[in-house]
């Protein structure tokens, strides 16, 4: 069994900002394999399933708040015993270009703090990650930045990272960790050289 986690804030007011594009991955998943999420008071979020490549498959969005989501995901993986090897924690980064995407497994939060409340929760940061770009505004602070809604030309390119990181994690449970690396995380996925 695994488990892909998006990263955001359930509020319709954060729909279309940077910081929820690990719920708009998840939004993705569920038109592309055609399941519904229902809300769970077990779990505090959003949660889906679907079945690929003999894989059992749940999909989460927290409702706990960005800075919470480790409650919830903790709450999750106790209850059906995941395996940190199979979970998959989709989010935000304004460290890397907007369009890049990059998976990660077993580093630091560098920061970002829904990352490090999942990482409390689960004791652990061995666990898999897709990192979405989402650039930076030299204008303004991070904290206002990534609750801002994204401009049409940015959401644009966001889109096309959001589909980037829906296969990749269809892909990472498919082909495996290594090879998904392999292909995701390769140079020209840098829109910048």
């Amino acid at each position: 069994m695994y488990a892909i986690v998006g990263l955001g804030n359930p509020d319709s007011r954060y729909a279309l900002t940077p910081h929820n594009v690990g719920f708009m991955v998840c939004d993705l998943l569920s038109f592309s394999f055609n399941f519904s999420f229902d809300f769970s008071n077990k779990f505090i979020g959003e949660i889906g399933n679907f079945n690929y490549d003999s894989h059992k498959i749940l999909v989460l969005k927290p409702h706990t708040y960005m800075n919470l989501s480790g409650k919830s995901v903790g709450m999750l993986v106790n209850f059906y015993k995941i395996e940190i090897d199979n979970i998959i924690v989709i989010h935000d980064d304004i460290d890397l270009y907007m369009g890049v995407i990059r998976i990660k497994k077993g580093s630091s939060s560098g920061g970002h703090k829904g990352v490090q409340s999942v990482i409390d929760a689960l004791g652990s940061n061995n666990f898999i990650r897709i990192k979405i770009g989402v650039g930076k505004d030299e204008n303004r602070e991070a904290s206002e930045y990534v609750l801002s809604s994204l401009e049409k030309e940015s959401l644009k390119i966001i889109n096309s990272s959001i589909e980037k990181a829906k296969n990749a994690a269809v892909d990472i449970i498919s082909t495996g960790l290594t090879q998904a690396m392999n292909v995701y995380n390769a140079k020209n996925n840098n829109p910048s050289g």
